[in-house]
Formats: C-alpha cells, sequence, structure tokens
C-alpha cells in the first residue's frame, strides 16, 4: 500500500493516541463521565482481551508500514516490536494507578502476541 510517509504517520499516531487513552480510563465510571468511560467499563473481559491482541497487532503492522523507508527488515521488526512491545507493557504498568483498572502480566503478553503476529503479518504483506 502506497501512502505518503506523513499520511503513514498520521493514522499509526492516532492508533497510539486511541490506546493510550483507553489505556488510562478509569475502570469505575462516575456520574458525569462521558459514554466512552462508561462503555469501556461495561466491555465483556474476553472481548478486552481479543482487543488487547487485535490493536497490538494493528499497531505492530502500521509501524511496519510507516517504518518502511528503513532498509533493513530486521531493524524494522526490531523497531516496531521494541515499539508495541514497550508501550504495552507500560500502560499495563500505568493501569494499575488507573482507579477501576488492572494492569496484568496476561494482558501484556497478550500485547506483545498481538504485536508479534502484526509484525509477521506484515513482513509476509510488505
Amino acid at each position: 500500500m502506497n501512502a505518503p510517509i506523513a499520511v503513514r504517520l498520521i493514522i499509526t499516531l492516532l492508533l497510539l493516541a486511541a490506546i493510550v487513552t483507553i489505556s488510562v480510563v478509569p475502570g469505575r465510571p462516575q456520574p458525569g463521565d462521558s459514554v466512552f468511560v462508561w462503555l469501556v467499563s461495561v466491555t465483556p473481559t474476553p472481548l478486552q482481551k481479543l482487543m488487547h491482541f487485535i490493536t497490538y497487532a494493528v499497531l505492530a503492522m502500521l509501524l511496519m508500514w510507516s517504518f518502511e523507508r528503513i532498509n533493513s527488515m530486521s531493524h524494522r521488526i526490531v523497531l516496531a516490536l521494541a515499539v508495541t512491545v514497550t508501550l504495552g507493557s507500560f500502560l499495563e504498568w500505568y493501569q494499575t494507578s488507573v482507579p477501576g483498572r488492572f494492569g496484568t502480566l496476561a494482558d501484556a503478553i497478550l500485547n506483545a502476541i498481538g504485536a508479534t503476529v502484526g509484525v509477521l503479518v506484515a513482513t509476509l504483506l510488505l
């Protein structure tokens, strides 16, 4: 898929911003909170787990796409995995301080598995 680098980066950064935003939303909604906060709090656990996998797979794919100008495929892979796994791990840790949220090792592992699958798919497609 051929798109200007600026477009690639904007799409990738928008997903990145969405991941961070969703990750820091409190798990216990209060009166006056947005509908978004309420939706996050009532999302069933199995769907949350699936979303961890899918979201980090897509983020890794977008990073691989955004890093396409890096000639070395191995450098692209390492960079995409480093960004996604680090982000996923950091956000899981950070969630331990967000009211009503629980950062877990299982979620960090799902994030890493999703990132790995995303990188593999991107490697085949790009």
